[in-house]
């Protein structure tokens, strides 16, 4: 996650300025509070909406709670396990493409950042990252491993703007069943930037 989310909390968090950011927060925290009855059902959780409106801090706060409860999450990015996954082709890897999509597969709790920002579909054909993708969802959502989303887009708009494959979405919007939750409202970092004082 980096320096700016690692210790971020459900307790060290502004809220009661948007109502749809404190429903989201409240139903996030009580995700992690009953996070073995979620694991046990592979209950996954979508958030998506504009730039900055908390997304990628509510799942922050998800996975460090969830991490002082000694449970195994990894906070990454298709981005992020595109360039893993790459680099296993190099003759010199330790691991094999397959041993990496494994073990992305299995972690307890996958928190997906920033889902949608890459392309699935170029001149009417699938990207390499399309594939990938929907190996990675499939095997979690067989396993029934929970998979925690942020995105700027909603499911939908994930197949008809940026060319997701329907059987991902259809996955995903089940891994995240009666827990999609969309958040709007100003950009919380653009606030923190004007209230910044030199």
């Amino acid at each position: 996650m980096g320096k700016r989310y690692e210790n971020v909390t459900f307790e060290n968090s502004e809220t009661g300025t948007n109502s749809e950011f404190e429903t989201a927060f409240n139903r996030c925290r009580k995700y992690c509070e009953v996070w073995e009855d979620v694991l046990k059902n592979g209950q996954g959780i979508y958030l998506f909406g504009d730039k900055g409106v908390g997304k990628t801090y509510l799942t922050a706060c998800m996975a460090n709670d969830l991490i002082k409860k000694f449970v195994l999450v990894l906070f990454t990015s298709l981005f992020e396990i595109s360039k893993a996954v790459k680099s296993t082709f190099n003759k010199r890897s330790q691991e094999s493409e397959q041993e990496l999509i494994d073990k992305f597969s299995q972690t307890e709790f996958l928190v997906f950042d920033d889902l949608g920002t890459e392309i699935f579909t170029k001149n009417q054909e699938d990207t390499w990252q399309q594939s990938l993708l929907f190996d990675l969802i499939n095997h979690r959502y067989n396993a029934k491993k929970p998979t925690i989303f942020s995105s700027n887009h909603s499911i939908n708009d994930l197949v008809t703007v940026r060319g997701l494959m329907d059987k991902t979405a259809d996955r995903i919007c089940q891994m995240s069943s009666g827990a999609v939750m969309k958040i709007t409202g100003k950009s919380r970092r653009n606030e923190k930037a004007e209230n910044l004082m030199f």
